[in-house]
């Protein structure tokens, strides 16, 4: 165990794994352990997820273990706030949490366990879909002025319009163009081929471009599957690139409501988190079709207008956030159901009578005094999920973020603090770290003990967490996939591995 601490070996895992040359790739599942029932009781891999304005960290590398007598439980602990705004977004970058505020356009500041409070922030505009990510031993930078790694220009800002949510994946930077400022008005869609170790620029001669039916069409989203990547418009355009040329899938329409909000890779399918059906989408590669269910509607609220905002692979499971009641939902695969993990809000009750919180105060609001409010402004918002240490990092928002609305006397002091929250959720099992980039394979240790779980790269302690006795007594591991597993499957060489104690492999 590489923390002498803990007490007795419980279950050791080592892959020396090639993750490959950094193309923007998601990099999947390492393994996945059952149990003599096919259970699944361990694993590690990589979650590539995009919610909504941001892409969570590729490079965050999570290992659970999911014990027999699990019962589910859970904790919620609500952070400092890091802003006086009725909403706030989260981003991830070499192991930090960051906050960002819509209402300002700017980073808020990062997280500081140690401090427990948020620290820095700056006052340089960010708007939706501009970020930071890091590719091979650098930093991709995106924003209103281009497209930057390690601070050198390889994109130019547009010279009509601008160029705006970016996405690298598969050796290709993609992102939108909308000029709408004056006639001939248009919108694009660039693929342009581009590697971090060309040292060249991006040609845009080069590059596989679609135009868009509406030139101000804005993705909430961008997914990979195999060869292919997805994205999906606010009007409800769906492309497809599959390293050579852009497919339309389902072509955009502003008089239809069809939007995604997240995806993410969930074994062998890219899902999508859809408005207004509030369930997952999922493709295959080549078609998307709804998965009805997925999930449930909480009982006691409006079946309509519902939006799968938010995902996360956690602890093994598959966790979706639904607007506009903040629902949590988590799925157990094994025991095939979900399972609810009530709200992120306290306030209002739950209702059917109208479809969001607060719509009937605003409707009566906007009648009595004249006012102009949006009717479901006061809807709730899981905004964020970020896998951190053993924690899941959550946050909430309104529909936007606003100034608070004195006229609305609902909104109370406390209804309002829970607007613009961050909530640390913990589920004993789970733990994550950020992978330091190296050019060939690196050896991933993964260790259980009785008491305690750990994470190494090339001898190197990345993070350890405490767990209970009783959780890890009955974890029993009968049959390995290796390479395959909950989040995907590895796009990487696995050039050795082992297990003890040891167990039967089987096919993926």
């Amino acid at each position: 165990m590489p923390n002498s601490s803990f007490g007795e070996a419980v279950l050791e895992v080592s892959v020396e794994v090639d993750l490959g040359r950094d193309i923007g790739q998601r990099f999947g599942s390492l393994f996945e352990i059952r149990d003599r029932q096919g259970r699944v009781v361990a694993g590690a891999g990589f979650a590539d997820v995009y919610n909504t304005r941001y892409r969570v960290g590729r490079d965050t590398l999570q290992f659970f273990v999911r014990p027999k007598n699990d019962d589910g439980r859970f904790t919620l602990e609500r952070l400092p706030r890091p802003t006086d705004e009725c909403g706030v977004y989260l981003f991830d970058l070499d192991g930090k949490v960051y906050a960002w505020g819509s209402g300002r356009e700017r980073v808020i500041g990062s997280w500081d366990e140690s401090a427990r409070r948020w620290e820095g922030g700056h006052s340089d505009k960010m708007r939706s879909g501009d970020g930071k990510m890091r590719v091979g031993e650098g930093i991709l930078e995106f924003d209103e002025r281009g497209a930057r790694y390690n601070d050198r220009m390889i994109l130019s800002p547009a010279k009509e319009g601008i160029y705006h949510h970016f996405y690298y994946a598969n050796g290709h930077l993609i992102f939108f163009q909308d000029q709408s400022s004056h006639e001939p008005k248009f919108g694009k869609l660039y693929a342009c081929p581009w590697t971090a170790d060309s040292g060249q620029p991006v040609d845009l001669a080069q590059a596989a471009v679609t135009p868009l039916t509406y030139p101000r069409e804005t993705p909430f989203a961008f997914g990979q599957l195999g060869p292919t990547v997805l994205t999906c418009s606010n009007n409800g355009g769906v492309y497809a690139f599959d390293g050579r040329a852009w497919r339309t899938l389902r072509p955009a329409n502003n008089q239809v409501s069809y939007q995604i909000y997240s995806m993410v890779n969930y074994y062998d399918r890219l899902l999508m988190a859809h408005y207004p059906s509030g369930v997952l989408y999922e493709f295959d590669g080549q078609d998307i079709k709804p998965l009805d269910g997925w999930p449930p509607v909480l009982a006691g609220v409006s079946r309509s207008a519902r939006e799968a905002q938010t995902t996360m692979i956690y602890r093994g499971d598959l966790f979706v956030g639904v607007w506009p009641w903040a629902e949590l939902w988590r799925r157990d695969r094994d025991e095939d159901r979900w399972i609810s993990m009530g709200r992120l809000f306290t306030h209002p009750p739950l209702t059917d009578k109208v479809q969001h919180p607060y719509e009937q105060e605003v409707r009566e609001l906007n009648a009595a005094q004249g006012a102009n409010i949006v009717i479901n402004q006061w809807g709730q918002r899981v905004a964020s999920m970020i896998p951190l240490a053993d924690a899941l990092i959550l946050s909430t928002s309104a529909k936007w973020p606003c100034a608070r609305e004195p006229r609305l006397t609902c909104l109370t002091d406390a209804v309002y603090e829970e607007y613009g929250q961050v909530i640390r959720l913990r589920m004993p099992g789970n733990l994550a770290a950020t992978i330091q980039p190296k050019a060939g394979p690196t050896r991933l240790t993964f260790a259980v003990a009785t008491d305690g779980m750990a994470i190494q790269q090339d001898g190197k302690l990345l993070a350890t967490t405490r767990l209970d006795a009783k959780l890890t007594a009955d974890i029993q591991p009968a049959s390995i996939t290796w390479a395959h597993g909950v989040f995907g499957p590895l796009q990487g060489k696995l050039v050795s591995k082992s297990v003890r104690p040891a167990c039967g492999a089987d096919a993926p």
